[in-house]
């Protein structure tokens, strides 16, 4: 044991000698410390987190200010369509019975109300309806006139009964007249309601006669078989598809008749913007007709298949058009906004500076004081981005005019040589 430890320290003791021998041979053969070099290897200045300026400079800067502010987060997909009519309000008029045009009185483009007559028409079957109409009028007088007279048989009746002057049965026997004339009575009634009905749908009440026409066109005989053709609905006349003379039947569309109240955007979105798209979301919609003007909608329906050709999936906007600004066949561009069901801190696009790489916004700090803080951020739409982290809501920051302070604070980075 005694050998061993000797032996440590006997090597040792040489290993000191040759780490010393070393350390002389280095000394002797370092070259002189270069006091350039030292300089350029020192380590650079901090970049600062801050910037001042001038009063003079902020006025010339024209900083505008804003919150940070914690919002629902909507994600906005602009997409192309085209305007249309809305299907649902878009009317093909046909005849309501065989017969001839006598007179066209409305052109393409112009408004229309329900019920305003577009068509004369010289119906076939209206003659015969009205010759029935008439005769149901006079079997329902007929009726009426022979239930009046066996009521007042009855009530006569009964006061004989009661004097002794009538028998029981010859008074149940007019009570059963009176029954079976009323009966007549309804059933004749319900034969001319029938009759009437026919001629209202060939000839809307009031649809002839108007102002400044004959009266021989406005006051019509029972056999006269003049019907008319009408608006179901408020809207302009879209397409005009016969003429005075025409023979037409159910079943030729003559007018076209389109409520633009209310108009359809459609338009084709591919399918890797589907995913926050749902119906009712709201749409702004512009057209290069009028240029700096929106007009606000929601989607109303999203197709449940895609396009195998195109990859894309029609979506269709439903576009109130009180105006009647938007026209069919109108090429539009949509902002589709879709909630994505949490908030976030939003700020301003023209807020965010990229400064040495990162992303960072500008803090009033003070009279002509402004700090830079860098942020990351997430999802941008609509001239918003999302603060993920590094600024807290209520925040004020500097968002038109920032790139001057990035420059001014760029500037300041670099440091003077000499």
């Amino acid at each position: 044991m005694l050998i061993r430890k000797r032996l440590y320290v006997s090597i040792g003791a040489a290993g000191a000698v040759i780490l010393g021998g070393l350390a002389v041979h280095h000394a002797q053969s370092s070259p002189a410390p270069n006091p350039a070099l030292a300089a350029a290897t020192e380590a650079a200045p901090a970049v600062p987190n801050a910037v001042d300026v001038s009063r003079e400079a902020l006025g010339n800067m024209n900083l505008h200010f804003a919150t940070a502010e914690l919002q629902p987060l909507v994600r906005t997909t602009q997409v192309t369509g085209v305007v249309g009519f809305n299907a649902k309000r878009l009317a093909q008029v046909s005849s309501p019975s065989r017969g001839r045009i006598e007179a066209i009185d409305v052109v393409v483009g112009q408004h229309v109300h329900a019920g305003q007559r577009l068509a004369i028409l010289d119906d076939f079957d209206l003659s015969d309806v009205r010759s029935q109409v008439a005769g149901a009028q006079a079997a329902v007088a007929d009726a009426a006139a022979a239930a009046t007279t066996a009521e007042i048989a009855l009530s006569r009746g009964t006061e004989l009964l009661g004097i002794g002057a009538m028998a029981q049965s010859e008074l149940e026997r007019r009570r059963a007249a009176v029954a079976s004339a009323q009966a007549t009575l309804r059933s004749r009634q319900a034969e001319l309601q029938k009759w009437q009905g026919m001629r209202q749908r060939l000839q809307p009440t009031g649809s002839i006669a108007r102002s400044g026409e004959s009266s021989a066109v406005a006051q019509l005989s029972p056999r006269d078989s003049l019907g008319a053709v009408v608006a179901p609905f408020d809207g302009v006349i879209n397409t005009v598809g016969a003429a005075p003379g025409d023979i037409v039947d159910t079943s030729l569309q003559i007018f076209t008749v389109a409520d633009l109240s209310t108009v359809w955007m459609q338009a084709n979105v591919p399918e890797r913007e589907l995913s926050e798209i749902k119906e009712g979301d709201a749409v702004t919609v512009t057209v290069d007709a009028y240029p700096g003007k929106q007009f606000a909608g929601h989607v109303a329906y999203i197709a449940d298949q895609v396009d195998p050709n195109t990859g894309t999936v029609t979506v269709r906007a439903d576009v109130p058009n009180t105006d009647g600004a938007l026209r069919a066949n109108m090429f539009a561009t949509a902002n589709i906004a879709s909630p994505l069901g949490r908030n976030a801190v939003l700020v301003p696009d023209e807020a965010l500076q990229d400064v040495d790489g990162k992303t960072a916004v500008f803090i009033p700090s003070g009279a002509g004081h402004f700090t830079k803080q860098i942020v990351r951020t997430g999802m941008s739409s609509d001239g918003l981005t999302e603060v993920v982290d590094g600024l807290a809501a209520g925040t004020r920051i500097v968002t038109g005019g920032s790139y001057w302070l990035k420059a001014d604070f760029l500037q300041n980075a670099i440091p003077d040589e000499g």
